[in-house]
């Protein structure tokens, strides 16, 4: 979505492994001087020996500072993603809610829309956050501003900061979306600190991708086991998209377990009423 050429996401490893320093022939001129000429500037923009990558390089050749290519990114990807986001807000009303769409369409359409645009909004400043970031930290602030060595910015503070902030775009989405958000990132941040702590004792070993497999699946038929005991007991803590999902799916066994339920309530009940009578 933030339509980064990959040439430029190379450059930035390069720096960060020490493959391209600044101010020395390291080989790699070629690697962001042909993007430069596909952007139709100058190749010497994209050679290390010429000092610092140029914002207007990082910025697709655009030359009118980084907060108006900041707001560009915003608009851009806004309207790229809003179809995205319409057809997921509107999916589940027309699935599952076909009723309620059908009883008050202004209504559902109305709130369809609030919440692709309130979606939208969120992705869009999620890309524009880490941009802008990045390039208020590795120019305006740490090269303009307090001169800091420029391959430190770029290698550590400007890619850490961006991903720091990019975040606090989640504030724009509803509370109950940004737990769904929550539920998405912890399985990949756990797989990060697995993948951080484990990986220096992985040496490509013939057990190590069955139990890998292994783990997964034990994990996965776990939490499956979890959401199907819960909409076999109290639907209510299942959140509603899943739930309409899954009764959907367990049409048939959901209401004779339901069935169930309400006879041993009935039982319970008659039971207790007898036990006073007698008394």
């Amino acid at each position: 979505m933030s339509e980064m050429d990959d040439r430029l996401l190379k450059a930035l490893r390069a720096i960060r492994s020490k493959e391209w320093i600044y101010g020395k022939d390291t080989g790699m001129e070629n690697l962001l001087g042909d993007y430069a000429i596909e952007l139709g500037l100058p190749k010497e923009m994209g050679n290390p020996m010429n000092g610092r990558i140029p914002c207007q390089l990082v910025h697709q050749g655009q030359e009118y500072g980084c907060e108006v290519y900041s707001m560009n990114r915003f608009i851009k990807g806004f309207i790229k993603i809003f179809p995205l986001y319409f057809t997921v807000h509107f999916g589940p009303h027309l699935l599952f809610r076909t009723s309620r769409l059908m009883q008050n369409p202004g209504t559902s359409l109305l709130h369809i829309l609030r919440a692709s645009t309130r979606s939208s909004a969120f992705l869009a400043s999620f890309i524009t956050i880490i941009w802008y970031s990045i390039c208020l930290t590795r120019t305006r602030i740490g090269h303009q501003l307090l001169n800091v060595n420029q391959t430190r910015l770029d290698d550590t503070l400007g890619p850490f900061i961006g991903c720091m902030l990019c975040g606090l775009s989640l504030l724009i989405e509803s509370r109950h979306r940004r737990g769904e958000m929550a539920l998405y990132v912890v399985p990949r941040a756990l797989y990060s600190l697995t993948e951080k702590v484990l990986g220096p004792y992985q040496k490509g070993r013939w057990w190590e991708s069955i139990a890998a497999e292994g783990a997964e699946t034990l994990l996965f038929a776990g939490s499956v086991t979890l959401l199907l005991d819960a909409m076999y007991k109290n639907k209510s803590n299942v959140r509603s998209s899943v739930r309409g999902l899954l009764s959907w799916i367990l049409e048939s066994e959901l209401p004779a377990e339901e069935k169930k339920n309400k006879n041993e309530t009935e039982t319970t009940k008659e039971n207790k009423l007898d036990g006073h009578v007698s008394s």
